[in-house]
């Protein structure tokens, strides 16, 4: 009895491990399972921000010579400063020869000019008696007509050792100064920054459209600024680019 018993529980056991557990309602599958489906690759910035790789410019190396050739119509940066500066009257030598006049002005006498005219009468009367009949009358008129003029010149010493005005002049100097600057710097900035964007119109790939027409426009604006500040400078000194197939010389 205890042979067959334990026989039992063995085979029991066994039955179990090779036919699994069938526990919860859990169902055994027993058909071929269906392939799982592949993920689609994304890239790190795909992952990390869900946005779009911007594409990279493509763009080709310039020489010296396409460069050269490039700005051979461009005026000189020296004569768009000075026509910046006359046109505000900022000039250098006018603000040198502001303080230089104040300061030889005391050497400068201060000069009166005067005209004066005196008209008089003198009438006489001669009371004696006359020793020859024919002499004149005894009532006698004279009369005066006299013009003086004058003139004066009056120094001022102090104001040959230091003349007050010259402060002033001198505070005029400093602000004409950073005038000029300012505008100098104005003119550089914008000068360069068209040739930076010339450049790059040049060297960048023609496929990006967008890209082109805003710095075209760009430097359209920059054009139009600095011709405003240099009073029409920019488009007077500026060589035209000659035409493929003409000659420079006039029929």
């Amino acid at each position: 009895m205890i042979p067959v018993l334990g026989a039992s529980l063995l085979t029991l056991l066994f039955s179990q491990s090779v036919s699994g557990p069938d526990v919860g309602g859990r169902e055994t599958v027993t058909g071929e399972r269906t392939p799982a489906l592949p993920l689609p690759l994304s890239s790190p910035d795909e992952r990390s921000g869900g946005v779009a790789p911007r594409r990279t410019r493509r763009t080709h190396p310039l020489d010296p010579a396409t460069l050269r050739e490039l700005y051979a119509t461009d005026p000189p940066v020296a004569a768009l400063r000075a026509a910046a500066t006359a046109l505000v009257l900022a000039e250098p030598g006018r603000a040198r020869s502001l303080v230089e006049r104040a300061r030889f002005a005391g050497w400068l006498p201060e000069l009166r000019l005067m005209a004066d005219r005196r008209f008089a009468r003198t009438e006489s009367v001669d009371l004696g008696s006359p020793t020859d009949a024919t002499a004149l009358a005894p009532v006698g008129i004279d009369s005066n007509n006299d013009v003086r003029y004058q003139c004066r010149a009056t120094w001022d010493l102090s104001k040959i050792i230091f003349n007050p005005d010259e402060i002033g002049a001198q505070f005029q100097a400093l602000r004409t100064a950073d005038t000029r600057r300012e505008i100098e710097s104005l003119v550089i900035r914008l000068y360069f920054e068209r040739r930076r964007l010339k450049a790059e119109s040049a060297a960048a790939d023609d496929l990006d459209m967008p890209s082109g027409l805003r710095r075209e426009l760009r430097i359209a604006e920059v054009e139009a600024e600095l011709d405003a500040l240099t009073g029409g400078a920019f488009t007077h000194l500026a060589h035209p680019r000659p035409i493929e197939g003409e000659s420079g010389l006039a029929p």
